[in-house]
């Protein structure tokens, strides 16, 4: 009796240890490759310093300014109140156009989704009113709202409705229909099973929808704020400042943007994977990394 509890505590001991190894393994793995990733991302990132900071000796630097000066009036500028209120102005402006769209295209995406005929008897309307790019319906928008914050924001929901909508209706068509007639048999009614099943399951689909649109709505509100704005906001400060005729506010104020916008992306996809780490679309298959 002895000898057999021995012989089970090694086995039981061997593969503690296996799945120790294979965890620590793992975790190794997982830091040399985002190591390589980031250090590869960081010559690309030099490479292209590298052409601009060349480039700029071939041409004229009163209109292509080099990458060090980009940098270092970028870097100036983060401090400038003025150029802050602006930037502030420009994501209150992107938080609300998100904002509405999603009210708007989630209810809707979900409706589509979760009935068939609804989507069929939409489905030419909505493939034909996306491709619609934003700046066409800026006149339109400047005679509903004239040049104000209201016409950038409406510009904003138009270009991330789609998104959200398309991905919300995704989310709905790939719940597991077993888990429906599982809570259905569990007595769940239809508002039920739409809360506590179908949302959950399509919730990671749209949030997928809301962090594209999110990197469209930070390029449309900064362009609308040049074309249907009223001055203010990050275009509209790049549009002062390019009619004063120095550049190098608006190829910071540019970059700035683009740092912004990679910011935001980095937030986002963070909180998918935080946020929806039980679904399938997030989890890590073995030996896969991110």
């Amino acid at each position: 009796m002895d000898t057999m509890q021995s012989k089970l505590l090694k086995k039981l001991t061997a593969a503690h240890c296996k799945r120790a190894n294979g965890r620590s393994s793992d975790f190794a793995i997982k830091g040399k490759t985002r190591i390589q990733t980031i250090a590869k991302g960081c010559a690309g990132i030099f490479a292209a310093f590298t052409l601009w900071q060349l480039a700029a000796l071939l041409v004229d630097t009163q209109y292509f300014p080099s990458a060090w000066t980009i940098v270092k009036y970028s870097f100036g500028l983060l401090f400038e109140p003025t150029f802050i209120v602006h930037v502030y102005g420009t994501v209150q402006a992107m938080l609300a156009g998100l904002a509405l769209a999603a009210l708007i295209a989630v209810p809707a995406g979900l409706l589509l989704g979760r009935y068939p005929l609804a989507y069929r008897l939409t489905r030419l309307l909505v493939e034909t009113l996306r491709p619609i790019p934003a700046v066409a319906l800026a006149p339109l928008a400047i005679l509903m709202f004239g040049l104000s914050e209201r016409a950038t924001i409406s510009l904003v929901v138009w270009t991330s409705i789609w998104p959200i909508l398309i991905n919300s209706i995704y989310g709905m068509h790939n719940v597991d229909q077993l888990f429906c007639q599982t809570a259905r048999t569990f007595g769940f009614g239809r508002w039920e099973t739409l809360l506590k099943v179908e949302l959950p399951s399509s919730a990671p689909f749209i949030a997928t929808g809301i962090r594209i649109a999110l990197s469209i709505a930070l390029s449309v509100a900064i362009a609308g704020e040049m074309v249907a704005g009223s001055g203010q906001g990050l275009g509209g400060w790049i549009l002062q400042e390019s009619a004063s005729g120095s550049l190098n506010p608006v190829y910071s104020a540019t970059f700035i943007s683009g740092l912004l916008g990679y910011a935001i992306n980095m937030i986002m996809e963070y909180a998918e994977h935080r946020l929806f780490f039980w679904h399938t679309s997030f989890r890590k298959k073995k030996g896969e990394i991110h």
